[in-house]
C-alpha cells in the first residue's frame, strides 16, 4: 500500500512539473533587420522563430530553417511592465551578439554573458534603441 501511494505521488509531481514547464514555454516570432551572432553562429537578417523556456535551451529557427540552440546562462528578473517582447544584442567589434530575450510580461533569459565593455541594441519592447 505504501509503495502504491509513493508512486502515485511521484507521478503527480512529474505531471505538475511538466505542466508548469509547458505553460511557461513560449514561441515568439521576431523580424531582425540586421545580421547577428547567436551562440557563435553568424546569422542573416530575417524572420526568426524563438522557443523560450527557463529550463532551456532556447531554440532559434531562422529564415533558412537553420536551428540554433542557445544555453540559458541565467534568468533575469523583470525590470519593467513591458507588454512587448524584447531582444537585447551586445554590440562589440561591429557585430551584434544576441544576449538577452525578454518574453512579453515574463522574466528575461540571459543567453550570453559578455565580460568586456559593450553597448546594447534593443529590438522590440516599449523603448527600442540601436
Amino acid at each position: 500500500m505504501t509503495r502504491r501511494v509513493f508512486f502515485t505521488i511521484a507521478a503527480l509531481v512529474v505531471l505538475l512539473h511538466a505542466g508548469s514547464t509547458a505553460a511557461y514555454a513560449q514561441r515568439i516570432s521576431v523580424d531582425i533587420a540586421f545580421p547577428f551572432v547567436a551562440n557563435g553562429a553568424v546569422l542573416p537578417a530575417g524572420n526568426y522563430s524563438v522557443q523560450v523556456s527557463p529550463q532551456g535551451p532556447v531554440t532559434l529557427v531562422g529564415p533558412d530553417r537553420k536551428t540554433i540552440l542557445l544555453p540559458v546562462v541565467a534568468l533575469l528578473g523583470r525590470h519593467d511592465r513591458d507588454a512587448d517582447h524584447e531582444f537585447v544584442f551586445d554590440k562589440m567589434g561591429g557585430k551584434f551578439e544576441l544576449s538577452e530575450i525578454w518574453p512579453a510580461g515574463s522574466d528575461g533569459i540571459l543567453v550570453l554573458a559578455t565580460r568586456t565593455p559593450h553597448e546594447h541594441a534593443v529590438l522590440g519592447g516599449s523603448n527600442p534603441r540601436k
